[in-house]
């Protein structure tokens, strides 16, 4: 465990620089940041709690290099195998929640991997329109569930309020 708590730790201290390197090159425009985490750092029993040290680190570090940038935890994907996916918005100050199972508007997606060896973000922009859909989805599906939006494909999913079936 302990070998398991210092590859996190190192992973986690990178974030601070990237995100520092990626402020530097957008501007004050929205942008999604695609959390790409590998399953082996968190822990089973508890995806969300074990994911949220990244997510902290990630919104700290935007927060330290500008201030004045909104950041949002909308949704989490955990997947069987390999990797569990965050979505992060950066500035996208036109979210709202009550609509936000209507919008597809594609914004800049960044994909921050998160791995063992170095990490690294990089612009991804055929992910622009999938990853807004996804997030339609994902808030039609969970109705009035708080955010962040978890739903994990390691069991069956089923959405028990979705807000398309309301009058």
């Amino acid at each position: 465990m302990e070998d398991q708590t210092d590859l996190r730790n190192l992973i986690i201290n990178q974030i601070p620089d990237t995100i520092h390197n990626l402020l530097q090159e957008v501007d004050s425009s929205p942008i999604r940041i695609l959390g790409d985490t590998p399953n082996s750092l968190l822990d089973s029993r508890d995806y969300l709690g074990s994911i949220q040290p990244f997510i902290s680190k990630t919104q700290n570090s935007i927060h330290d290099c500008r201030p004045e940038i909104e950041t949002r935890f909308l949704a989490m994907d955990i997947y069987p195998g390999k990797h569990t996916f965050f979505v992060l918005d950066v500035n996208n100050v036109d979210y709202d929640y009550e609509t936000a199972h209507t919008v597809t508007t594609p914004i800049p997606v960044y994909v921050l991997r998160l791995s063992r060896r170095k990490i690294s973000i990089t612009r991804q922009q055929r992910l622009d329109a999938t990853i807004a859909e996804r997030l339609r989805k994902m808030h039609n599906g969970h109705g009035d569930d708080p955010l962040p939006l978890v739903d994990d494909f390691n069991q069956i999913l089923g959405y028990h309020s979705p807000r398309s079936l309301r009058r």
